[in-house]
């Protein structure tokens, strides 16, 4: 039978909150004591089984409870209702600098802190150098740590917290706030922890980190669990849920054009659509998924092959690429009067996550003439199905060898 580290079972947590606050003396002596408060439900019937020895992840947008159960399974809050079941010696890394006195020095509040989680004083002493080491802060650790900057405070807490040797650590989102470097170092240490046993549990918004890590991961969403299972499985549908809730707030994904703003009668954008390669209406594309661009003309005269160009621009302002049929020596021919949908298709989308807009111009076939010009007819959002955040604004085919 599996063995749990943690067991959450059917936990709840309620805060009041005070609808018409006192916030000075004044106002408490004038208007008494604050009377209306509300309920807040910050987790609602929670069930967590943490298996001994497994990477275990909260995910979940801001709100969703993921810290709040952090702080009920390391004791930090009491469940309104539920119970909590921990065993072995833990440590918490949550809030940034928790735990350190602000007067002692760095050294001090390593024996401090070791001597809360239970340590004897020679595996304090032990442990000491070590962890001076790893936070890198040995011409700083005699200095009281109020004089820290929050980098040094969550260096000097991970090291504490990770080498007190505890069986069930949990992290949250604080060690973000350090450099990449020592992220890196970080998630390093905690990959070594994982191999020799230990329980971890993480929180945080970095889903690529957590994929690379965690054994299960349980998705929160306004302190209710939606699902729990396999990391990559519930990732994907938590990224899923997000890109469909964004879609829903993205309104230019398909644009029409009203008669007023057409100009010229020779040829005319009137309309213009994201759809995937199926030709299934899109409302937001994702890298390396191919999708298409429509765009619908009126033509009222005879016209020899216009260009028609797309040009790219990300959210920031920077011009990405154009593309046009000409340039990739798709020639229309000799149209006749009526109305045509061009198709551009752009196979295995390039773009790194972000948004994009959307310019359409259209030239003669000679390219020297506008015939027509529509600026930021479309703005769409483009999503990674991991979660990643490219560096950039598109990615590009490579392979490396090493010899």
């Amino acid at each position: 039978m599996t063995e749990y580290a943690i067991e959450a079972v059917d936990i709840s947590k309620r805060f009041s909150r005070f609808t018409d606050r006192r916030d000075t003396i004044k106002e408490r002596l004038i208007r008494g004591k604050a009377k209306r408060s509300q309920d807040f439900w910050a987790l609602k019937h929670v069930n967590l089984q943490v298996p001994k020895g497994s990477v275990y992840g909260l995910i979940g947008h801001n709100g969703s409870g993921k810290s709040t159960m952090l702080k009920v399974i390391s004791g930090i809050y009491r469940p309104t209702s539920g119970t909590i079941t921990t065993r072995g010696r833990l440590a918490a890394l949550i809030e940034l600098g928790a735990g350190f006195h602000p007067e002692m020095s760095g050294r001090e509040n390593i024996k401090l802190n070791g001597s809360i989680l239970g340590l004897s004083k020679k595996e304090i002493t032990d442990a000491t150098d070590e962890i001076i080491d790893f936070s890198g802060l040995r011409d700083f650790i005699d200095d009281p740590v109020k004089h820290y900057s929050s980098g040094m405070y969550v260096r000097l807490g991970f090291s504490v917290a990770v080498h007190m040797r505890p069986d069930i650590l949990l992290v949250d989102e604080v060690i973000a706030v350090g450099d990449e470097e020592f992220q890196r170092k970080c998630f390093d240490h905690l990959s070594a922890l994982r191999k020799s046993g230990k329980t971890i549990v993480v929180v945080s918004h970095g889903l690529g980190q957590l994929e690379g890590l965690c054994d299960e991961v349980t998705w929160l969403d306004h302190g209710e669990v939606q699902k729990t299972g396999p990391t990559s499985e519930i990732i994907n549908a938590y990224l899923e849920r997000v890109n469909t809730e964004e879609s829903a707030r993205s309104r230019q994904v398909s644009a029409t054009r009203s008669p007023l703003e057409i100009v010229n009668n020779e040829l005319s954008v009137t309309s213009a659509t994201i759809t995937d390669q199926h030709g299934a209406p899109l409302t937001h594309t994702e890298t390396t998924k191919t999708f298409n661009i429509n765009v619908t003309m009126e033509i009222t005269g005879e016209l020899l092959g216009p260009n028609l160009r797309i040009a790219f621009q990300h959210e920031t302002g920077p011009l990405v690429t154009m593309v046009s049929n000409h340039r990739v020596g798709a020639d229309f021919g000799v149209l006749q009067p009526g109305t045509y949908t061009v198709t551009a298709t752009i196979p295995n989308n390039p773009f790194l996550p972000g948004r994009y807009r959307v310019h359409i111009d259209v030239f003669d076939y000679t390219g020297t003439r506008t015939l027509d010009t529509w600026n930021e007819v479309l703005e769409f959002p483009v999503r990674s199905a991991s979660g990643e955040i490219g560096q950039g604004f598109v990615t590009i085919p490579a392979t490396f060898t090493i010899t």
